[in-house]
């Protein structure tokens, strides 16, 4: 078809509905209207199944072109429980049949779309339950989960047919030993909110194959709007993994716990084969001068957020996602790749629905786009989408070394390079009165923006990062930077982000190949996206074995949430209410947080010895010392913090 003009499709072809796909329609739903656009297509016709796959078609109907190259269909009959896609001609000589890239619903691995009456998919109580409260992102501590790794081993507790599924998060009172998993587990280490990595239709996982061995985070999407199969206990039935991720946010909701999703708009697995190259070709993606597709993902392709019927193709999977499912908000891979006008028109879109939806994504690239860089929702871009969470890799990197390097050593583990820049992350990386220095870490709009972390699915897990890196350390110290690590992401302004298991030392063993010597390093997994449950599955005997750390963790959290100076929402407040002491040294951070109603005072120890400061005026007590405890004690004047350790006091 030769190179588009997109402004000229963008201008004459607009099209606004909110009825692309297919629907169920009349008082009796008794009606189904199909619509699709392809304003270049010379014939478009519906192709109804029977099932997902296989051959057993039960008609082929053309398509009216309506205006704005929408095609439009009606049966006069309602098509619930049967499967669909499209074909598309162009120039009266080559014909794409694929799946509708509106499709809500599909059938096994996703290759036709399903017909699906969602009433019909509500769990019993569905309408009677109502999402968490969260005031602001600084209200939230996240949780990031996927869904296999959450319950695939048998240590969870759950029964085998629920494991590494939807259903695995619905099971109460699943226990390893002494310890509570999964459910009980979320609820009792006290998050308010879970991230999960992508359930949104993916395509490097077999869902005719449950049994066969495989896994992937799920960063290869193929269908927007329709669920993951392989995480249901019947990939072949739509309505069941509806229906069971309804069930998963229900009950997440009835325990106060709210569900983020993963979602990955910039980019897809197939390129040429994908079902938007096949509906409109040469539309959907980024191409370069030469018309070669660009690949800024990474990952063969990047979509075009910035032509407007990709832009309101996410903009109605968005809303479709917040309103048939509750879900509370969105986490958005390599956000760096959309441009700064749709990432703020999607924000003022879900403010509209709920302005507590969280909103937040990682502000960089897989690789270099063609949209220009002033454009695009790079996190040094960030006051162009204040109102956006961004990743925290400041942070990140300040408190553990480097992420790209596994021997680089951060705060807790040595670095005495890092405190000026770990200072601007404690302030919620926006400007303060106390902090002239590490100007690249003043990046956000305000302490909402930053979403404060040092460990998620990529890379090492921070124990493996510390066993790597700190290798010349006993366990028992490595143990103590791990904690006060936890204490820097939780206690610092800003949303606080976590992975799972990380509170009990997640590792991500490697199955080391034949011959292969191990070294260190190569025991651990830094890119576990398709490994095998042996490094991917939370073994939850390692609550068991880490309990203290875990207890030290759930104190935290505890602590957070039991005071808004913790929670500081705006640049103001940090200035007003946060206020860094003099320790007598740089690397030795302590720091005060006080209103009119309570003064907490924070200590961060990176040395492997006692060390000492004057507390404010007043009388004190320890709120949580290095294992997590209260101590009532009176204290005032000159305090010890221990080794390897954060303590907090409070004034009485």
């Amino acid at each position: 078809m030769g190179k588009l003009n997109i402004r000229q499709i963008d201008s004459e072809f607009y099209y606004d509905g909110n009825d692309l796909g297919a629907a169920l329609v009349g008082e009796d739903k008794d009606r189904t209207v199909f619509k699709t656009w392809s304003p270049y297509a010379t014939c478009v016709y519906l192709n109804l199944y029977l099932d997902g796959e296989g051959d057993n078609k039960v008609e082929t109907l053309p398509m009216e072109r309506l205006d704005k190259g929408v095609w439009y269909v009606e049966l006069f009959r309602s098509c619930d429980g049967y499967f669909y896609t499209f074909s598309y001609e162009f120039e009266n000589r080559y014909k794409n049949e694929t799946i509708d890239i509106y499709a809500k619903a599909c059938g096994v691995n996703g290759n036709r779309g399903a017909v699906v009456d969602f009433s019909t998919t509500d769990p019993e109580g569905w309408d009677s339950v109502e999402r968490p409260k969260c005031a602001n992102a600084c209200d939230a501590v996240v949780y990031e989960c996927h869904v296999r790794d959450f319950s695939a081993d048998p240590s969870s507790g759950v029964v085998a047919e629920y494991r590494g599924k939807f259903k695995g998060f619905t099971q109460s009172r699943t226990r390893c030993g002494v310890s509570e998993t999964c459910l009980d587990h979320l609820k009792e280490l006290g998050i308010t909110h879970v991230h999960l990595l992508p359930v949104a239709d993916y395509a490097t996982v077999d869902e005719s194959k449950p049994k066969k061995a495989q896994y992937n985070w799920g960063y290869d999407p193929k269908n927007y709007n329709c669920l993951e199969g392989s995480y249901s206990t019947d990939p072949e039935d739509p309505k069941v993994r509806i229906r069971e991720f309804k069930e998963l946010v229900m009950t997440l909701h009835k325990n106060g716990i709210g569900v983020i999703m993963d979602v990955v708009y910039n980019h897809t697995y197939h390129t040429e084969e994908s079902s938007f190259e096949k509906a409109f070709p040469g539309y959907y993606y980024r191409v370069r001068e030469d018309g070669s597709f660009s690949n800024g993902s990474g990952c063969g392709n990047e979509t075009a957020s910035d032509h407007l019927m990709f832009r309101k193709f996410m903009i109605d999977s968005l809303k479709f996602w917040a309103t048939e499912y509750k879900i509370d908000g969105f986490r958005f891979d390599l956000m760096a790749l959309h441009d700064i006008e749709t990432v703020n028109i999607i924000r003022d879109e879900l403010n509209k629905l709920d302005p507590q939806l969280l909103m937040y994504g990682e502000g960089w690239t897989g690789g270099e786009s063609p949209l220009s860089a002033d454009k695009l929702a790079y996190k040094w871009n960030s006051y162009e989408f204040g109102r956006v969470g961004l990743f925290n890799d400041n942070i990140r990197d300040s408190v553990k070394g480097g992420t790209f390097n596994p021997y680089d050593m951060g705060f807790i583990s040595g670095n005495r390079n890092t405190a000026s820049v770990l200072r601007r992350g404690i302030a919620g990386s926006v400007p303060h009165r106390q902090l002239n220095d590490a100007a690249e870490a003043c990046w956000a709009f305000e302490p909402t923006q930053a979403v404060n972390y040092c460990e998620a699915h990529d890379n090492n897990t921070l124990w493996d990062k510390l066993k790597i890196s700190g290798s010349h350390f006993p366990e028992s110290d490595l143990v103590k930077m791990d904690k006060l690590a936890a204490a820097i992401i939780i206690l610092s302004q800003g949303m606080p982000f976590i992975q799972l298991g990380q509170d009990f030392l997640r590792s991500k063993p490697r199955i080391l190949a034949e011959g292969e010597e191990p070294n260190g390093v190569n025991i651990y997994s830094h890119d576990s996206y398709n490994a095998p449950d042996f490094t991917n599955s939370i073994k939850w005997d390692r609550k068991n074995e880490y309990r203290h750390v875990f207890n030290y963790y759930k104190a935290l959290i505890k602590l957070r949430r039991g005071s808004p100076l913790f929670r500081l929402s705006t640049k103001g407040d940090v200035e007003n209410h946060l206020e860094f002491l003099d320790s007598g040294d740089w690397n030795f951070i302590v720091f005060k947080l006080e209103n009119e109603h309570e003064c907490y005072v924070v200590a961060l120890n990176p040395y492997h010895e006692d060390r000492y400061f004057n507390l404010p005026w007043g009388i004190f007590y320890k709120r949580l010392d290095e294992n997590g405890n209260v101590c009532c004690d009176d204290m005032s004047g000159y305090v010890c913090c221990p080794p390897l350790s954060a303590s907090v006091f409070k004034r009485r």
